[in-house]
C-alpha cells in the first residue's frame, strides 16, 4: 500500500499498530474483508481502528481533528 509517501508492508503496519496500542490499549487491527463496511471494496487491507465510538459522523470528525489526524489517517466508519 503507498501512503505518506512510502510502500507500507505487513511489518510497518504491525509496527504502527502496536505503537498506537502501546498509547491506548483499546486499539484494534482488522481485516477489511471481514467486515460488510467494505465489502464493496475489491482491495482488502489491514485497517487500525482507534476503539471509540460515536453516535454520529459529526462526532467523529471532531474527534479525529482533535486528535490532530487529517483526513488520509482517520476515516471514520460505520462497522454495523
Amino acid at each position: 500500500m503507498e501512503a505518506e509517501g512510502k510502500t507500507w508492508n505487513y511489518r510497518d503496519i504491525l509496527a504502527q499498530f502496536i505503537t498506537m496500542h502501546n498509547k491506548k490499549s483499546n486499539v484494534l487491527l482488522i481485516w477489511s474483508g471481514d467486515w460488510p463496511t467494505y465489502s464493496s471494496n475489491s482491495d482488502k487491507h489491514y485497517v487500525i481502528l482507534a476503539g471509540e465510538g460515536f453516535d454520529s459522523m459529526d462526532e467523529a470528525w471532531n474527534w479525529c481533528k482533535a486528535n490532530n489526524y487529517g483526513p488520509n489517517d482517520c476515516m471514520p466508519i460505520d462497522l454495523q
